[in-house]
């Protein structure tokens, strides 16, 4: 690539004492001044970072409190395949999700005999015949850790719902 060498920074024919030489300085002076820009986008950047963290976080805690109630309505089922007994029932649904605010569930345990609709369990042991089934609920209201969720119009909580059915297998 032959040629003579170009000159950077300059415009043709402007000289030292030219006009256009101190107009074009001064326009590079203003276009550099760039001194707060980067701690502008900083601050725009972090909190849209710290925003994706805290809704992963959430996330992640909500997902758990969520599988630990699916797990307890399991749980609940399954001692409803061999137990008769509603308490015994419940029980063994809280004990599953001790680490939860119990306040915040809500447990429910329905039957149905034949097929037909659910409805409250039996209260006598005896009256429950093999091959009833048993639905255990779970209900929890699960509070948002980060307010983030109330930003995007989830509100303050979220109720997590879990279900789970068994045939009763007798005593």
């Amino acid at each position: 690539m032959g040629g003579s060498p170009r000159r950077h920074g300059r415009t043709a024919g402007a000289g030292p004492g030219s006009t256009r030489s101190g107009t074009d300085a001064r326009l590079r002076s203003l276009v550099r001044r760039d001194d707060g820009a980067a701690a502008v986008e900083f601050a725009i950047v972090a909190t849209l970072f710290f925003m994706l963290v805290f809704a992963i976080i959430d996330f992640g805690f909500g997902f758990h409190t969520w599988n630990a109630t699916t797990n307890a309505a399991r749980e609940g089922a399954r001692r409803a395949a061999v137990s008769p007994d509603v308490g015994e029932i419940e029980a063994r649904v809280r004990e599953t999700a001790d680490f939860l605010d119990q306040s915040r569930m809500t447990v429910t345990v329905t039957c149905s005999r034949s097929g037909a609709g659910y409805g409250p369990c039996p209260s006598s042991a005896s009256s429950w015949l093999e091959g009833d089934s048993v639905r255990v609920t779970v209900d929890y209201e699960y509070p948002f850790i980060t307010p983030l969720p109330s930003f995007v119009g989830l509100g303050d909580e979220l109720t997590l719902h879990s279900v789970s059915e068994s045939r009763f297998e007798g005593l």
